[in-house]
C-alpha cells in the first residue's frame, strides 16, 4: 500500500480546540477563539470612558486580565472623616484625634491604591480602538500570459506567477474622532503625542495559500492598525478631509499552488459561405481550472480588445454588441473592435464565438492584435473571502460590498497564415455550375419505381461504400388516369473522402401503370440528385464534385437496367386491381404469392441492414399483406397444392 501525503493550505481555527467555527479574537494578539472559549461577562475598565458600554473585551488564557477602576472619588470620604476629626477635636480631643488620624490614613491608601491602578492601567492601556465603517472588501488574484498563433498555425501560450491583493475600503466617522479625544483624557496623553490605533481584525476565510509580501502580516488573522498622524482626519479634529482609508496587502501563491497552466484559448477562423469577409473568434476555457477539487467558474469577459488591419474595410456586422473604435493600434495601425462585460458562466461547452464581418475579404497574410481579459469567480490561493472583527474581538455584522475574483490577463497575436477559409459546395449549384452537363434532375422512362427498384438503387450505393442513413416512403397517391399510382421516395446519406464528409441525397418520383395484375406492368421514374460537403481547397471542391458525379453514374445505370417496354394495346380504362369476381388461375396466383414473399424477405434484410427504417418496412409489409388478402379472397386461401 502506497501512501501519498498532499500538503494543504491551514484553515482558521480556534487556538484551543481546532474548531473551524469561530466566534471571536482575542484583542491583544488576535488569536482565534469558538464559542465554548471565548471570553464570558468579565467587570472591567479596560475600555471604559470610550464608547463600548455593551461591547465586552475577548482575551485568550495568555492575555486574561482585568483592569480594575479608578477609586481616587472615595479620597474625598477619607478627607470628610478627617475634617470631621478636627472639628470634634473641640469637644472631646481624644475622638476628634482618632477620626482625623483614621481620615487622613484611609486617604492616603486610597491615593495610592488609585495610582497604583492608573499605573496599571497606562502599562497595559490598549490601542486606541476605532470602528470606521467597511464600505467594500476585494481580494482579487491576476494571472499574466500570452497567446500566440504564429504562421505556421501553432499555437503557443506562457504564463507568469500569479500576483493578488486584498483591499479594504474604509470611511472613519465623528465618533472616532471623540474616542481620540476620551482616549487621550483617560490616559494622561500629550495632545500633541501620536497614538496608535487599531480597527480590529480581518480574518482570511477558506484555505489561503497565500504569502503577504509584507512580512508583518501573517496569515490568516491580519491586524488593521494605524498611527493617528498618518490619517489627517483623526489627527485634525476639524478637518473633514482624509475620512476614508484603504488597506492594501500585495501577496503571491504558496509554491504548491503555482499556476503553469494557462486557462484560455482564442482560435481565428473564417466564416463559411463569406466570400472570405466574414472573421470568427472561439474564446475557449479550462472546465476544470486549476483542478477538479478546486475549479473556478468563469464569469465573464470583462474586455477583449483587438486590432484588425484597415484593408479590411468598415465593419459590416459584429456579434455581443462590440464597440468600433477610432483609435489605432500604435504598432500596426489597425482598427479598434472591443467587446466588454460579455457574460460567460451560464455556457456548458465553456466557449464563447464571437464574429465579425468586414466590407473587403480578409487577407490571410495579416496578423491580429490585441489584448484580453477574463474574470473567473474565486481564488487560486483557495481564500474564500475576507471577516471583519471588531477592535474588542468580536465580529463586525456589516462588511459592505465583498468580491472575490480572479482575473487572467493576455496579451494577442494571431497569425491567420495558418488559418483555411472553408466554404460549403453543392452540386448541382445553379448559380455556378452547367445544369447542362450537372442537371437538377433526369427522368427514366419505363423504370417503375416501385418497391423493388429502389432495394436495387440502395443495393447499389451500399456496394459503392455510399452509406445510406434513411429512407422516407410517401403513401402512394392516385394519378392522373384510373389505371396509375404516383409514387415518390426520399434516400439520404453520407460518402466519407478521407476524413471528410460528403452528404447526398437522392429524390425518386414517378408513376406506376397497372392492368388487370396487382403488380404494376409499366412506369416511368424521375431522379432529383445533390451533394453536399465543405471543402478549403480546389482539390477538396473537386473530390466533391467527383462524388456527384460517382453517383450519378450509379442511379443511372441502375435505373437503366430496370427499363421495361411499355405493353401494346394495353387496356388503359381498367383499373390496377383484378375486376370483381375475376379468379385468376391456380397458377397464377400460385406466382404472385411467391413474388409476395419474396418481396417481405428482401425487405426484412434491408431493415436488418439498416437501408431502410422500421416505419417504411412496416409501410411495405401492409402492402404486401394486403395484396395477399385480395388474392385469398379471389379463390379461398391457398395452401400451395394445386
Amino acid at each position: 500500500m502506497s501512501i501519498r501525503i498532499r500538503s494543504r493550505a491551514p484553515r482558521t481555527r480556534c487556538h484551543r480546540c481546532g474548531s473551524p467555527e469561530i466566534a471571536a479574537l482575542c484583542h491583544h494578539c488576535g488569536r482565534p477563539l469558538c464559542q465554548r472559549h471565548r471570553s464570558g461577562t468579565i467587570i472591567t475598565s479596560e475600555f471604559a470612558g470610550l464608547g463600548f458600554q455593551k461591547a465586552e473585551p475577548q482575551h485568550c488564557d495568555e492575555h486574561r486580565h482585568v483592569v480594575k477602576p479608578p477609586i481616587r472619588k472615595y479620597a474625598f470620604v477619607g478627607g470628610g472623616v478627617a475634617a470631621l476629626g478636627f472639628l470634634l477635636m473641640f469637644a472631646s480631643v481624644a475622638v476628634g484625634l482618632v477620626l482625623l488620624l483614621a481620615g487622613l490614613a484611609a486617604g492616603a491608601l486610597i491615593w495610592w491604591e488609585d495610582h497604583r491602578r492608573a499605573v496599571a492601567a497606562f502599562e497595559n492601556r490598549p490601542k486606541l480602538p476605532v470602528v470606521p465603517s467597511i464600505d467594500s472588501v476585494k481580494v482579487r488574484e491576476i494571472v499574466q500570459g500570452r497567446l500566440t498563433l504564429d504562421e505556421r498555425g501553432a499555437y503557443h501560450s506562457s504564463v507568469t506567477p500569479v500576483e493578488g491583493g486584498i483591499t479594504l475600503d474604509m470611511t472613519f466617522g465623528r465618533p472616532d474622532q471623540d474616542r481620540l479625544r476620551d482616549y487621550r483624557t483617560k490616559f494622561r496623553l500629550d495632545p500633541a503625542q501620536d497614538v496608535e490605533f487599531s480597527a480590529g481584525y480581518a480574518v482570511l476565510l477558506g484555505r489561503a495559500g497565500l504569502e503577504f509580501t509584507d512580512r508583518t502580516f501573517t496569515p490568516p488573522v491580519l491586524p488593521l492598525t494605524g498611527l493617528v498622524h498618518q490619517h489627517p482626519f483623526l489627527a485634525t479634529p476639524e478637518s473633514r478631509a482624509g475620512a476614508k482609508w484603504q488597506l492594501e496587502l500585495t501577496h503571491r501563491l504558496t509554491s504548491e499552488l503555482e499556476v503553469d497552466a494557462f486557462p484560455l484559448w482564442l482560435t481565428p477562423a473564417l466564416v463559411p459561405e463569406s466570400d472570405q469577409r466574414a472573421l470568427q473568434l472561439d474564446l475557449q476555457w479550462l472546465g476544470n481550472w486549476p483542478s477538479e477539487e478546486a475549479s473556478l467558474e468563469a464569469d465573464k469577459v470583462e474586455r477583449l480588445r483587438l486590432y484588425v488591419p484597415a484593408s479590411w474595410g468598415n465593419v459590416e456586422y459584429v456579434s455581443e454588441s462590440a464597440t468600433i473604435g477610432g483609435q489605432a493600434d500604435p504598432v500596426t495601425g489597425g482598427r479598434l473592435i472591443e467587446w466588454k462585460q460579455l457574460p460567460l458562466g451560464a455556457r456548458a461547452d465553456h466557449r464563447l464565438t464571437l464574429s465579425v464581418r468586414f466590407e473587403d475579404r480578409i487577407r490571410l497574410t495579416d496578423v491580429i492584435t490585441g489584448s484580453l481579459k477574463v474574470s473567473f469567480k474565486g481564488a487560486l490561493s483557495g481564500l474564500a473571502g475576507v471577516e471583519v472583527y471588531h477592535p474588542m474581538g468580536g465580529r463586525r455584522s456589516g462588511r459592505g460590498d465583498s468580491e472575490v475574483k480572479t482575473e487572467v490577463t493576455a496579451d494577442i497575436s494571431l497569425s491567420l497564415s495558418g488559418v483555411r477559409y472553408q466554404d460549403v459546395r453543392v452540386v448541382p449549384d445553379q448559380k455556378k455550375d452547367d445544369l447542362l452537363a450537372r442537371p437538377e434532375s433526369h427522368e427514366y422512362p419505363g423504370v417503375i419505381p416501385d418497391h423493388e427498384t429502389l432495394i436495387a438503387l440502395t443495393n447499389a450505393m451500399s456496394d459503392s461504400d455510399y452509406y445510406v442513413k434513411w429512407v422516407i416512403g410517401h403513401a402512394p397517391r392516385n394519378g392522373d388516369r384510373a389505371n396509375a399510382l404516383n409514387r415518390a421516395w426520399d434516400i439520404g446519406g453520407r460518402l466519407y473522402e478521407g476524413v471528410y464528409p460528403v452528404d447526398f441525397y437522392v429524390g425518386l418520383t414517378g408513376e406506376e401503370v397497372y392492368g388487370g395484375d396487382i403488380h404494376a406492368e409499366a412506369g416511368n421514374s424521375k431522379v432529383r440528385l445533390s451533394v453536399k460537403g465543405a471543402f478549403a481547397s480546389d482539390e477538396m471542391e473537386e473530390r466533391i464534385e467527383s462524388v456527384w458525379y460517382g453517383l450519378h453514374d450509379i442511379v443511372g445505370e441502375t435505373l437503366k437496367a430496370r427499363t421495361r417496354a411499355e405493353p401494346p394495346g394495353r387496356n388503359h380504362q381498367r383499373g390496377y386491381r383484378p375486376p370483381k369476381g375475376a379468379e385468376p388461375a391456380d397458377d397464377d396466383r400460385a406466382k404472385a404469392l411467391l413474388d409476395l414473399r419474396r418481396r417481405r424477405k428482401d425487405f426484412q434484410q434491408a431493415v436488418a441492414q439498416g437501408r431502410i427504417s422500421e416505419e417504411l418496412f412496416r409501410q411495405f409489409d401492409a402492402e404486401i399483406e394486403r395484396e395477399m388478402a385480395e388474392l385469398n379472397r379471389a379463390d379461398g386461401p391457398w395452401d400451395g397444392e394445386n
